[in-house]
């Protein structure tokens, strides 16, 4: 699967009913929003028409009462507007919060739902850039700049309707010139738009080369390749650098002009053009004023727009990855209704599979997992021994040839009632920042502290536990550094027990542990697979010696296959193997 985070599949139309979805969930919020919106704007419009009555009918008339009264209602626009405004910006705000709160919590979930080959192919830190920083950038467009926008889109209407009704000619004009800079705008903002994409590109980048060097910190230090890392995150920030100069300057460039000439050119223009009317008596001094205070005013909603629209061009490059992210097909086989009953046996018939075209990882694959039985899998580094792992917990599906349990496809099984008959234990275990009962049972509250006790003494891991400051509750700190290698390993096998699975998956669980740790996991291992199937992928031979029966992979092939006394007498690779692991025992 080769997807893009850059790309989606997703027409604009789709992107709006989506979030017209999101926003029906607070049509309440979002309703009373929009009306202290008009209110807004209709202040806005009301405040220059006052002022024009206070200087065509107060003061010629020379009434005071009538001027005070014109002057206590434009007092009590300006603040009915500013509450209005106050309300509406945190009530809109709260909505943008819950809507992209939904969406996280929308895009999590169906990261999680998505193949393993997604996730294989692209970095934590782009991920994360999506899963945060791209919706913030959403957030804004619900909050700041959606309440920026619509204000600014209902003053412009009111100015032209209140001018259109007072001098048509002259609205004409404003009209004409707002909607050739408003051409102009749009001109400069289509062109960003490649700009911005890259922007967010290059900013993922960033994050995920920060991720993968504070986890890999260790190595980076001991290798001394600091400078390295240094240089590499500063090539990529002087990249971005250089992107969001061009952007700025083209947008600033625009704004520049707007600002320094449309407000001086429209009001030389009025009084050009509309002076002598006044002088006349062929348009009032108010009218005029009105037009200054509406042609001034004009500017800023065009501006303001069209900073909106900027933003928004943004805002839609952040949701276009999102939604092309939430657009994937999830991964296949968890909308299947047909339960696993594992009875008699698993079953490889001629399975191949690559993770890029042709370039099969393995050939050919089949073998059998009786019930009840262990099954070992030995070979070189590279010859596809993980890869069945991943085939078999359906991480992966095989390009050819198929996988059957009671003769019954892999793929046709409810994925997710697959994955519970299934303990897994891997070489690199994994533990959250969280207690060790957490861990074990993996924040299932169906597996009871009890339960979580009897798989740690069973594998022989209590003693370890029970060494602890707080015992079960002691909290592991981030991936469990607290805890050695081999005290990591037997976690993940009481993780295993506590599941209570009918096969168990060791995939060279015993490669990373010291001797000792080695030989406590093997006693523990006869009662772990106890009336159980496995399938152990060994690195190490002295946890397998007895497996029912075992397969040498060479190339992504079956070289060979029997038990350990079989292999040893008719295969002189593993011969080799064993010849060399029992050797280097000796030496140790």
């Amino acid at each position: 699967m080769d997807v893009s985070l850059n790309s989606a599949n997703s027409s604009p139309l789709s992107y709006k009913n989506r979030l017209w979805n999101y926003v029906l969930r607070y049509k309440n919020m979002a309703i009373t929003g929009l009306l202290c919106l008009i209110s807004i704007a209709a202040a806005s419009i009301t405040q220059p028409l006052i002022l024009k009555q206070i200087i065509d009918k107060a003061v010629p008339a020379g009434n005071t009462g009538l001027m005070l009264t014109y002057a206590f209602g434009y007092l009590g626009i300006v603040v009915m507007s500013g509450v209005l405004s106050y309300y509406g910006t945190i009530l809109l705000s709260k909505m943008g919060l819950s809507i992209v709160t939904n969406i996280k919590k929308d895009l999590f979930s169906h990261l999680l739902k998505l193949p393993l080959s997604y996730l294989d192919e692209h970095p934590v830190g782009e991920l994360m850039s999506r899963t945060e920083n791209d919706t913030e950038r959403i957030r804004d467009f619900f909050s700041t700049i959606g309440v920026t926008l619509i204000v600014n889109v209902l003053v412009m209407a009111g100015i032209f309707a209140v001018t259109f009704s007072l001098a048509p000619a002259l609205a004409w004009i404003m009209l004409g010139v707002t909607s050739f800079f408003i051409f102009i705008l749009f001109f400069y903002f289509n062109r960003l738009i490649k700009l911005y994409d890259k922007s967010r590109s290059l900013y993922a980048q960033i994050l995920a080369k920060v991720t993968e060097f504070i986890q890999g910190i260790e190595i980076v230090k001991v290798f001394n390749r600091t400078k390295w890392a240094i240089d590499s995150l500063d090539q990529t920030g002087k990249a971005k650098k250089d992107v969001d100069v061009k952007t700025s300057m083209i947008e600033y460039a625009a704004m520049s002009a707007l600002d320094s000439l449309v407000g001086p050119v429209f009001i030389v223009a009025l009084l050009l053009l509309y002076s002598p009317k006044v002088l006349s008596g062929g348009m009032t001094l108010g009218t005029l004023l009105l037009f200054f205070e509406y042609g001034s005013a004009l500017l800023r909603p065009v501006v303001q727009i069209a900073e909106s629209l900027r933003s928004m061009q943004q805002s839609r490059t952040s949701l276009r990855r999102i939604l092309g992210i939430m657009e994937l097909p999830e991964e296949a086989g968890k909308e299947n209704t047909l339960l696993p009953h594992f009875e008699r046996e698993i079953r490889f018939d001629h399975v191949w599979f690559a993770y890029k075209g042709e370039d099969w990882v393995v050939r050919d694959l089949s073998f059998v997992i009786p019930k009840g039985d262990m099954v070992a899998v030995v070979g070189p580094s590279g010859s596809g021994k993980s890869t069945a792992v991943g085939l078999l917990c359906g991480f992966y599906r095989p390009q050819k040839g198929a996988i059957y349990v009671d003769d019954v496809p892999l793929d046709e099984i409810n994925l997710d009632a697959w994955r519970k008959t299934i303990g897994l234990v891997l070489q690199d275990v994994y533990l959250f920042p969280g207690s060790v009962l957490e861990n074990v049972r993996v924040y299932n509250d169906d597996i009871s502290e009890e339960t979580v006790k009897r798989a740690l003494e069973t594998v022989q891991a209590n003693d370890i536990v029970d060494s602890l400051p707080d015992k079960l509750q002691t909290n592991l700190w981030e991936r469990g550094s607290n805890l050695s290698a081999g005290e990591k390993q037997l976690i993940a096998f009481a993780r295993a027990l506590a599941a209570n699975p009918k096969l168990v998956i060791l995939d060279e669980a015993t490669s990373n542990v010291d001797m000792e740790t080695e030989a406590r996991i093997t006693r523990s291992l006869e009662k772990l697979l106890q009336n159980r199937s496995s399938l152990i992928v060994a690195h190490r031979l002295s946890s397998i010696l007895h497996a029912d029966q075992i397969l040498f992979f060479s190339d992504g092939e079956i070289l060979a296959r029997g038990t350990h006394r079989e292999l040893l007498d008719k295969l002189p690779e593993y011969r080799e193997l064993v010849q060399q692991q029992f050797l280097e025992r000796a030496e140790a």
